[in-house]
C-alpha cells in the first residue's frame, strides 16, 4: 500500500468537521537545542494525547528552515527508520509489533509519514506521552541563526495534514515547535605531545644517545571531531650543552600517505618537520587518540658529561625556531590551528653497566612480536642493528643468531619457557657487559 492509498484509509476515517470541536488536544512537541555550526542537532519529538478512546493512526509533516537546517536521514530506503530514527514506541505501535502501514517521505523543506495502527482496530494508542523519536539536522546556518522545526501542513501532493484518528475521525494536531541556534564553532584543539625519555650515557667517555616519538592528538570535544588535517610543522628544542640534534624522520603512520612534502631541518639547538600531505588530490589524516608522527634522534655532548658519575635533566620544548620561524601548527580546512603543546624531558643517567630487559630487541621497553620482527631483518635482511646484545641474546647462550626470534617465537604464541634474567624487569645480568645503549629501563 502507497502513501496516497493510506491517506485515503485516513480520509475514510473522517467525520463532519463539528466533530472537531468536542475533541481532545494532540500534541507533537520538538525539542530545541544549541549547535555548533557544521554540527549536528538531535531533534527529539514526542506526542501527546488524552483522548480515552485511543488513537487508531496519524499523519504529519515536519518542516524545517532550509536556510539554517539540512535533514539528513538515518537510514537507505526501505528500513523503518528510513527518515528518522523511530522510537520503540512507534515500532511496536501495534501489539508489540510493526503497524499494519507505515509511510514516510522526504520531501522539499521537511518529510511526512502516515501510520494506520491496525486495519482492523485491534489496537490503538492509549492516552499519554510518547517518544516517537529523533531526526537529524546538519547545522549550517549563520552564527546567531536560529532555525525551528515543527509540525506542517504544506508537504506532499496533495499536501499532508497533522491529524490523529480516534474513533474514525481525523482529529488536527497541535504543534510545540522546536528550534536550533547555531553557535560559532569553537577553536579546533590539537595537541603536540613530547615524551619523557631516560637516555643512558656511559661517564666515562661521556656519550650516550637516544631516540623519541613526537605525536599528535586531537581534543575529543573539537566540534568537527575527528577533524580531517592537510599537514603539519614541528619545532622542538632542547639543552645543547649537553644534547647534539641528529635527525628527524616522519613516522609509518605519515609515511604510508607518501606525502606530497615531508622536510627537516636539524639546526644547533633543535629539530623541524614540515610535512603537507598532497598539494592536489585531497589527502587527509585524523589523530583521534596520540599518534606518533616524528621520530627525533641525538647524542650527548660527551665532553659535558665526561666523568658525571650524577647525571641530570634536560628539557624537551615545543619552541619556534629556525629562519623563518617554524610554529607548531596544524594545518586543516587550509588554515592553520595553532597547537596546544606538552613539553617533554631527557633524563641523562650515568651507567657502566646498563639495565637492560633481555628479548626487548629493538629497546622500546616491551617485548613482543616487533622484537621477533626486528631480530629476523637484523640477521637475515640488513636490518637495523640493535646497540644492546644482550638484550637481543633471548635465550642467553651469550650468541645472537637464529636461535634467539625462535626462543621467542615460542615464548610468546606457544606457551614456551620464559627468558633468563633479566626478565620481565630490567636487570644488569652479564659480565662482561656487551651493551652499549639501552634506553628502555
Amino acid at each position: 500500500m502507497n502513501f496516497r492509498a493510506a491517506m485515503i484509509l485516513l480520509v475514510l476515517f473522517a467525520l463532519p468537521a463539528n466533530v472537531f470541536a468536542g475533541g481532545s488536544p494532540f500534541t507533537m512537541s520538538f525539542s530545541s537545542s544549541s549547535v555548533v555550526q557544521g554540527g549536528q542537532a538531535a531533534v527529539d519529538f514526542s506526542f501527546t494525547h488524552a483522548d480515552p478512546n485511543g488513537v487508531q493512526g496519524f499523519s504529519f509533516g515536519v518542516c524545517h528552515d532550509t536556510d539554517v537546517l539540512t535533514l539528513e536521514p538515518v537510514g537507505t530506503s526501505g528500513d523503518f527508520d528510513e527518515v528518522v530514527d523511530w522510537a520503540p514506541a512507534v515500532e511496536t505501535l501495534k501489539q508489540g509489533g510493526a503497524p499494519d502501514f507505515f509511510q514516510q517521505n522526504l520531501e522539499s523543506g521537511g518529510w511526512t509519514v502516515g501510520c494506520v495502527i491496525c486495519f482492523t482496530s485491534c489496537d490503538v494508542l492509549a492516552p499519554g506521552t510518547y517518544e516517537f523519536g529523533t531526526a537529524y539536522y546538519r547545522v549550517n546556518g549563520a552564527v546567531g541563526a536560529t532555525g525551528s522545526v515543527g509540525l506542517c501542513s504544506t508537504l506532499g501532493t496533495p499536501p499532508v495534514s497533522a491529524v490523529a484518528v480516534v474513533g474514525g475521525a481525523s482529529l488536527p494536531m497541535t504543534t510545540v515547535d522546536g528550534s536550533v541556534e547555531v553557535l560559532d564553532v569553537p577553536p579546533i584543539v590539537f595537541s603536540y605531545i613530547a615524551p619523557d625519555k631516560n637516555v643512558n650515557y656511559d661517564p666515562a667517555t661521556g656519550i650516550g644517545d637516544f631516540s623519541a616519538s613526537l605525536s599528535i592528538s586531537e581534543d575529543p570535544s573539537n566540534a568537527t571531531y575527528p577533524t580531517n588535517t592537510q599537514g603539519f610543522s614541528m619545532s622542538v628544542t632542547t639543552d645543547t650543552s649537553y644534547m647534539t640534534p641528529l635527525s628527524a624522520e616522519i613516522s609509518s603512520a605519515v609515511n604510508a600517505i607518501q606525502p606530497a612534502f615531508a622536510q627537516s631541518q636539524i639546526l644547533a639547538n633543535g629539530w623541524t618537520v614540515g610535512v603537507v600531505y598532497s598539494f592536489q588530490v585531497p589527502i587527509f589524516l585524523q589523530f583521534p587518540t596520540a599518534t606518533d608522527v616524528v621520530e627525533i634522534t641525538g647524542e650527548t655532548v660527551s665532553s659535558a658529561l665526561t666523568g658525571d658519575d650524577t647525571g641530570l635533566t634536560i628539557p624537551l620544548q615545543w619552541t619556534p625556531i629556525g629562519n623563518p620561524q617554524i610554529f607548531n601548527v596544524v594545518t586543516s580546512s587550509d588554515s592553520s590551528v595553532l597547537a596546544t603543546t606538552q613539553d617533554g624531558s631527557l633524563t641523562l643517567n650515568p651507567q657502566t653497566n646498563l639495565d637492560y630487559v633481555r628479548c626487548d630487541i629493538n629497546g622500546d621497553g616491551i617485548v613482543n612480536v616487533a622484537d621477533v620482527v626486528w631480530s629476523l631483518q637484523e640477521i637475515f635482511n640488513y636490518g637495523s642493528v640493535g646497540t644492546c646484545n644482550d638484550s637481543k641474546n633471548a635465550n642467553g647462550d651469550g650468541i645472537f643468531d637464529v636461535a634467539d626470534p625462535i626462543w621467542l617465537i615460542s615464548y610468546i604464541f606457544q606457551n614456551g619457557a620464559a627468558p633468563p634474567a633479566p626478565f620481565p624487569n630490567c636487570g644488569e645480568i652479564g659480565d662482561p657487559q656487551d651493551c652499549n645503549i639501552y634506553n628502555g629501563c
